[in-house]
C-alpha cells in the first residue's frame, strides 16, 4: 500500500471523489481481468490499472494508464 497523497491528474487539476469530494487517496494496482484470458489460464497476462481509493469513504477511482 502506498503512502495516502493528493493525486495530479493529467490536465493539472487534483482528483476528487465523485462520492464525498474528498482529496487524498492511496494509489494501488489491480488487474483487469478478462473471461477469455481466465478461461485459458493466462490471468497474469491481463493489462493493469492504476487505482486511487479515497481516503475518506474508500471509493475506488480506477484508471487504465
Amino acid at each position: 500500500m502506498n503512502e495516502a497523497t493528493t493525486v495530479t491528474l493529467p490536465h493539472g487539476q487534483n482528483l476528487r471523489c465523485d462520492t464525498c469530494q474528498g482529496e487524498i487517496f492511496e494509489s494501488r494496482q489491480w488487474k483487469l481481468q478478462t473471461t477469455g484470458m481466465t478461461f485459458m489460464g493466462l490471468d497474469w497476462a491481463n493489462r493493469d490499472a492504476t487505482c486511487f481509493v479515497c481516503t475518506t469513504c474508500q471509493r475506488i477511482h480506477w484508471f487504465h494508464l
